[in-house]
């Protein structure tokens, strides 16, 4: 009896951490019939055959939980396939890939590499999970050396709409091994990615916060860095946080370095002569940077919206004016809003986030990756900033809010840069450039569910990757009874 009742305790813990845990707890509005909790593909092949005999009975898979798009990874009424169980990361005999589970989370990868003196290229904030970030392409502090995370994958081991188990690389399904390069979860379900491992030791990073009155200083070193640093193992994001009670703001620098110490001067102008609030770069293990990434940026009990959108970075003062104005524009809007929504019993917390995209990462991914990935980044069109805005409030009370605000300031954004920058090409642009037919580059790990970002890649390749959609899901079981973004 005792051994029953410790298995069902222990069941209902898994099941009650797999419906919670999410980054956005406006996920957890959702409750699934059940959730299932396989441990390698054969498991996932006999719930979608289970599955295909129910076919009005929605579903959703669910990696990490920190895609805040309610509906992505959780599902009401429906089967929760949660991946927590399959998290293992097991190096090759040759030590040059690594096979990870969807179920990870990158500190817990990095952690088991960190062993062997080696890593993959994942994400910055260690909560986040392997699976999510990699259908979306992802991006890493590593990627100015080694492209973006979607790059370095060899191998994805996928259950298809039948319930069949293929393997897509170059070589098998290789065009279903490019439809998930930044495809999204609509072609099958990823069980197993091999991924390319680069060696690491110790590092140099973490957080610095600072008071916004130096934002216009932290900024303009922010647009300096994405146009004239050349060392690729340094990697930067700038985030601006405002609070609507009172107004409380800070500046957060991520700062990056593959080395235990930075060259002499390289990020001067984030620490010299800027009094700072926290201060947590340090050098330290790869694992500890992004564990310690994950416990500053990833604060839970919140309900979220992310919304991005890719602007060029302009080059010298244009730049310098165009980083400050975003912000400057960001800011009125906050302040109008708290007016606004000052008799609505919610509070509300914006984040501005300035993500630089420097020509080294495209020349890298071409590099890693000659077949390409379906971002279709180039360093031929310069150097940009995939910017994005966080909204964290508690109440469901403020959700319609929430989106309205997510849509302002990004529309705010992309429309200043056209209007106030009209024919002025990004730093590093070389003439004769022409971006492909409907080419609107979303980032899918930004993106709010609204956004057109698989429509965003350009004519050839959305249309392209339809048919591969089609083609690998005839019945239409992935777009019928998942979320995630659609084809159209």
């Amino acid at each position: 009896m005792a051994g029953l009742l410790g298995a069902v305790a222990s069941l209902n813990a898994n099941y009650l951490y797999a419906t919670n845990h999410y980054w956005s707890s406006a996920n957890q509005d959702a409750t699934p019939a059940c959730v299932v909790f396989p441990t390698n593909a054969e498991d996932v092949s006999a719930v979608v055959q289970l599955l295909l005999e129910y076919p009005n009975v929605p579903f959703a898979v669910k990696s990490g939980g920190h895609n805040a798009n309610t509906g992505f990874s959780s599902v009401n009424g429906g089967v929760l396939i949660s991946f927590q169980d399959l998290d293992s990361t097991v190096l090759s005999s040759d030590y040059k890939t690594a096979e990870v589970g969807p179920g990870a989370r990158w500190m817990d990868a990095a952690g088991a590499l960190e062993l062997y003196g080696l890593t993959v290229v994942g994400g910055r904030l260690g909560d986040i999970g392997v699976g999510g970030l990699l259908l979306g392409c992802g991006l890493s502090f590593l990627s100015a050396q080694y492209g973006l995370p979607c790059d370095n994958i060899v191998n994805y081991e996928v259950v298809l709409s039948d319930g069949a188990i293929v393997n897509a690389n170059a070589n098998s399904n290789p065009d279903l091994f490019w439809a998930l390069k930044g495809g999204g979860d609509q072609f099958g379900i990823v069980t197993k990615y091999t991924l390319n491992t680069y060696p690491i030791g110790k590092v140099w990073g973490g957080v610095r916060t600072y008071r916004t009155d130096y934002a216009n200083q932290l900024l303009s070193a922010t647009q300096d860095f994405t146009e004239n640093c050349q060392d690729p193992r340094a990697s930067i994001f700038t985030t601006i946080n405002l609070l609507l009670e009172g107004l409380d703001a800070f500046v957060a620098v991520f700062l990056f370095y593959d080395g235990p110490v930075p060259p002499t001067g390289l990020f001067d102008k984030f620490l010299v002569g800027t009094p700072y609030i926290v201060d947590q770069l340090q050098t330290q293990t790869y694992t500890e940077l992004l564990t310690a990434n994950a416990n500053f940026g990833s604060v839970y009990g919140y309900r979220y919206l992310l919304r991005g959108a890719t602007i060029p970075s302009l080059a010298g003062t244009n730049g310098t004016d165009l980083v400050i104005a975003n912000w400057d524009n960001f800011f009125s809007y906050v302040t109008t809003q708290k007016s606004l929504l000052s008799l609505l019993e919610v509070d509300f917390v914006w984040d501005l986030i300035y993500q630089p995209m420097p020509t080294m990462i495209p020349e890298a991914s071409a590099r890693i990756n000659p077949a390409g990935n379906l971002l279709g980044l180039s360093s031929s069109s310069g150097d940009h900033m995939w910017m994005a805005c966080t909204i964290a409030w508690k109440l469901p009370l403020g959700d319609s809010n929430a989106h309205q605000m997510a849509v302002d300031i990004i529309n705010g954004i992309s429309t200043y840069v056209q209007e106030a920058y009209p024919g002025v090409e990004a730093s590093k642009y070389q003439p004769g450039y022409v971006a492909p037919p409907g080419y609107d580059l979303i980032f899918m790990n930004d993106a709010m569910a609204d956004q057109p970002v698989l429509q965003g890649y350009g004519d050839a390749t959305y249309q392209r990757l339809k048919y591969i959609q089609k083609e690998y899901d005839p019945m239409g079981v992935f777009p019928q009874r998942t979320n995630g973004f659609k084809f159209t």
